[in-house]
């Protein structure tokens, strides 16, 4: 009698075992699994070239200490010629052409191409402005200098689908910057970044 007991509980427990296993089973093909895929964006800095980035490229166009704008947001917004900068150049690495007055109050302005991939949205069938950025550092000779500043966006338009184009401006927060006699500056740096 005793032995009949102990088969009868282990086959008890092997038949609760194997059920276990057959119900497992059943709901691993019945269940799907969540997946989940973790997106990682990050701000990636843009090589500049010069004037023209090349065929497709996101990229620099041109650089201008223009004059002071009281009303950047409307001025900016269409292209700038170089006949009414006090200096411009289309290349990141070098003397500008032309000289600022001093006691004359300017803003430094940077035109940029970016592309469909780097911002058009193909999903939501528009330009996200806020996939782009700029960035500016100035040293000053005799007043404080702008270290790596956020400059200021204004698109001046789009080719359909395959480009926009923008100005990035710095204005000192709206009363532009002003050298004195004999000052000098040096942009030393100047960055575009895209979200990716």
């Amino acid at each position: 009698m005793k032995n009949k007991k102990i088969l009868l509980g282990a086959g008890m427990a092997t038949a609760i075992v194997c059920g276990l296993i057959a119900g497992m089973m059943v709901l691993s093909f019945g269940v799907q699994p969540v997946v989940e895929e973790n997106i990682r964006s990050q701000w990636v800095q843009q090589a500049l070239g010069d004037a023209d980035p090349g065929a497709g490229n996101t990229g620099f166009m041109y650089i201008m200490v223009y004059p002071h704008s009281a009303d950047p947001g409307t001025d900016y917004a269409s292209n700038l010629t170089n006949s009414s900068a006090y200096e411009y150049s289309d290349s990141t690495d070098c003397e500008l052409t032309g000289e600022t007055p001093h006691s004359t109050a300017v803003d430094f302005v940077v035109k940029v191409r970016i592309n469909n991939t780097d911002g058009y949205n193909t999903t939501g069938s528009t330009w996200e402005d806020s996939w782009v950025r700029a960035n500016m550092s100035i040293d000053f000779d005799y007043i404080s200098d702008e270290s790596d500043t956020a400059m200021t966006e204004v698109a001046i338009g789009n080719a359909g689908t395959t480009y926009k184009w923008y100005h990035y401006y710095l204005n000192n927060g709206g009363s532009g910057y002003t050298i004195g006699k004999g000052e000098t500056f040096n942009i030393t740096s100047h960055t575009l970044d895209i979200w990716e």
